[in-house]
């Protein structure tokens, strides 16, 4: 895989090659990502022409003629970044019943949000429909760079913090992240490798999350609303889609 060079990066964005420092605290307050390992994860988009391009074109064009109102209804459900998006994963109401996770939780994947935009700013990768007249999306038009995927970054990292919160719903939590993901596809808004290299990214930037300490005093802090959580409604859990 070709690798991004991180001096390149670093020129190129502006930024440190060693850490992206949060833009907020509580709970993540003194924690960095550091970005060198996250930019070599994400590595450099496929070539033009090359076999990864031509399969990224090949994939939308067959999501373009394949998909139906109910796929575009189902990846407009996923528009927004919204951690409430997983409220049917776990069962519960996050507004009522977990405060500080709802809040907390997006604090950390904030950070691996501002790794993605450093990236896609360095890279330079357009959409494919402004690149390819004949894809025409299904979500509304976004003028940001196309990789790594912005969509697929959040739903990655959220899915995974989640999981890490409540075990129990892993699989769950992890359908609905892939969803998320996914619908950028189906809808034309990222090419596919757009969408792994957020994956990636997301995966990447988690492992870090989880090592450090605010993450584990955050954890350990609210272990309450975790507990409550796990009370899923009389009639029993709702159907969630792989």
């Amino acid at each position: 895989m070709l690798r991004v060079s991180l001096f390149a990066l670093g020129l190129l964005a502006g930024v440190s090659t060693a850490t992206i420092a949060p833009a907020r605290a509580n709970p993540a307050d003194g924690f960095q990502l550091r970005f060198a390992p996250l930019a070599d994860v994400v590595g450099m988009p496929p070539a033009t022409n090359s076999d990864g391009w031509k399969r990224d074109l090949a994939v939308l064009r067959w999501q373009q003629f394949a998909r139906d109102s109910e796929l575009v209804g189902h990846a407009w459900s996923y528009l927004d970044r919204d951690i409430g998006r997983f409220q049917s994963a776990i069962g519960s109401d996050f507004v009522k019943t977990a405060p500080r996770i709802r809040a907390g939780v997006p604090q950390f994947v904030h950070l691996a949000d501002e790794v993605k935009n450093q990236l896609k700013d360095a890279l330079g990768r357009s959409r494919p429909f402004v690149s390819h007249q004949d894809l025409k999306p299904c979500l509304p038009r976004e003028d940001s760079e196309s990789y790594p995927s912005g969509h697929a970054t959040w739903y990655v990292t959220t899915s995974l913090l989640l999981a890490d919160l409540l075990p129990e719903r892993r699989e769950r939590l992890l359908a609905v992240g892939h969803q998320g993901m996914a619908a950028r596809v189906t809808c034309g808004m990222h090419y596919p490798s757009d969408v792994e290299a957020g994956q990636r990214l997301g995966k990447a930037a988690v492992k870090q999350i989880l090592r450090s300490p605010q993450w584990k005093r955050f954890k350990l802090s609210v272990q309450p609303e975790v507990k409550a959580l796990m009370s899923p409604p009389a009639a029993g859990m709702p159907v969630v889609y792989d």
